[in-house]
Formats: C-alpha cells, structure tokens, sequence
C-alpha cells in the first residue's frame, strides 16, 4: 500500500502508460483524456487541502479508468506513492496525477537522517520538494545553497574532521543543493552547487531542468548536458529501448542495426531536442548530442544504487564522445 521509488521507476511507468494510450482506439483515448484531466484537478484540490475535492466526476473517472488502469500497473491497493533520492520531472507527477496515483515528492539526505522537506497529503505541490519537516530549520544562502539545523542533522563525518568541518559550519548542515522558496513556504530544488556550468562565455548554467526536459522524450532513458567553460551545451543520451521499440513498430520502422545510429531515430530525437530548446533561453539550448550505444550502468560506475547519475565517471568514460562534439 505504500510505494516508494526512485524518479527512474515513476518515469518508467509514465513511459509505458504513455505507449499503452497511443494505441488505444479514438474513443477510448478521450475518455483517458477527460479522466486524466478529472485527476490532475482532483489530485491538486487535494493536495491543498480539500480532502472532499473530486465529487461525481471522479467518482466516474474511478469507476471507467482509474478502477481498471491502476491494478494493471501494480497501483491496485496503492494508497500512499512517494519519489525520492533524485529530481523527478513535474509533468511525470502531473501525468500519474491523471490516473489516479498522486506520487509525493520528499528531499532529504543521509546527513540530515533522511528526509529534510516532504510533500504530505493536503501539502502537496507538484514541483516542489515540499515544506521542512517540523523541527527541522531550512534556509537558503547567498548563493542559493541550501542549509538545514536541527536535531536530525549528524554529528559529523567518521575521522574525517576536515570533511566535518566543510560541511557542518555553526551547526549548519551545508547540503550542497541549491534550492528557493515559495510564498507558501515549499521548498524548490534548482540544481547541486557542484554541477553549475559555467559556460567559455561565462553564463552560469544549471542542468537539472533541461535534463529532466529531455528525459520526458519517450526516446531518452537518462540525458547528461554538458558545457562547463565549453562554447555551447551538448548532452549525452542514452536510448529508451522500449520506448524506440514501440515508436517503430507503430510507424513501420525497421530498426536494423544499432538503434542509436538509425537516422530514423537520431531524427526523432533531434525533434524533441528542438522542442526542449524552445522552452529555455538561446543560451541553454542544447547545440548537439550523442546517442550512446549503452545506457549508463552502476558496474561503470556512472549510476549510484539509487540511479542518479555519477557525472564525473559519465564525463571520464565518454571523453572522446564529448571531444567529437566540439571538435569543429
């Protein structure tokens, strides 16, 4: 009754949910779609507070879609779904949202004894990592860092006094995350301290957004952009194997050979690259990518236990892949 998962999971899910409704028939997919639109207002109403939100509409909704979708992917006695240990897309939470699953996001980390902020029900934003946990002090520095105090923070690292003492100052746990507040008080995640790129052109750059916007590609399983003191952002993908799968045999593509040197789907993905960099400024557009012929793997050292991704393994294993980009 209570799932909890790492983004990889949820995006899995919202991936294979998503190739299941474009093969649904013309009527069928419309139901989903006012059923999806019932649950994302349902789910939001809820989460700020209205425990009685929903009513009639998604009564009906649970009944024709949500009673049957949500057994099919293992959501049946689901009653409590939580995200962690990495940042998850908004559009993902939004998605499941729409099927009757509202996922919670929470933010913490092993020095501050785990959670730190969480998204409870009726305090819920999509997008958020929620609001500090009772007794648990956050703030923000100056330079956007987020620090927490209170009893839940550690004593320190094991006779390691100088990783203690950069770390805790004035008993402040220094998290290494960038974070803002809104005016209700949820906290945001904006990117970690140490993955800023600073582009040749001196723009200061933070990744997560425009990864976690390319993850949303049906085609990319992870997305790492690159550009510290580079002239223009890169990135490197690596493929969705089930997502190219489905995209092919419903358009009649035969993938002979390697999929990710298939100009059908290098096409593909440009496409939803192009979409990405309409959505950031010209100076975080992604100017080029590379497919790679694997997905990243924890034995490479280039995925934690929990699937975030390692980027300075990515970034040492695919050297010559990042030099080819910016060779011209």
């Amino acid at each position: 009754t209570i799932v909890f998962g790492v983004p990889r999971i949820w995006e899995k899910f919202h991936a294979g949910v998503s190739a299941k409704l474009g093969d649904a028939p013309p009527l069928k997919k419309k139901l989903v779609a006012w059923a999806q639109g019932v649950g994302l207002r349902t789910a939001e109403e809820r989460n700020g507070g209205d425990v009685g939100a929903g009513g009639l509409s998604y009564a009906l909704a649970t009944k024709l879609i949500y009673s049957k979708l949500r057994p099919k992917i293992g959501m049946g006695r689901a009653k409590f779904c939580v995200s962690g240990a990495a940042p998850i897309a908004k559009e993902v939470l939004e998605f499941m949202a729409g099927l009757g699953v509202t996922i919670h996001e929470v933010y913490g980390q092993s020095e501050g004894t785990g959670p730190t902020s969480f998204n409870r029900p009726g305090a819920t934003l999509f997008g958020s990592v929620g609001p500090p946990l009772p007794d648990v002090e956050v703030k923000i520095a100056d330079d956007d860092e987020i620090l927490v105090k209170g009893r839940n923070v550690f004593m320190g690292y094991y006779k390691d006094p100088e990783a203690t003492e950069a770390t805790l100052q004035d008993g402040w746990l220094h998290s290494g995350d960038l974070g803002k507040f809104d005016e209700r008080g949820f906290l945001h995640i904006i990117g970690r301290k140490k993955d800023i790129i600073i582009t040749a052109g001196g723009k200061n750059i933070t990744p997560k957004n425009i990864e976690a916007a390319l993850k949303n590609s049906p085609f990319v399983s992870e997305a790492v952009v690159i550009g510290d003191r580079r002239k223009f952002l890169s990135a490197l993908l690596t493929i969705d194997p089930e997502g190219v799968a489905t995209w092919a045999s419903k358009n009649d593509v035969t993938l002979d050979g390697a999929p990710h040197e298939h100009e059908a789907v290098l096409a593909k993905v440009q496409a939803d690259v192009d979409l990405v960099n309409a959505k950031f400024a010209r100076v975080e557009h992604v100017r080029k990518f590379k497919i790679l012929p694997r997905e990243f793997t924890i034995a490479d050292g280039e995925l934690t236990p929990t699937l975030k991704v390692k980027r300075k393994p990515v970034n040492e294993n695919w050297a010559d892949t990042i030099e080819s980009m910016y060779a011209d």
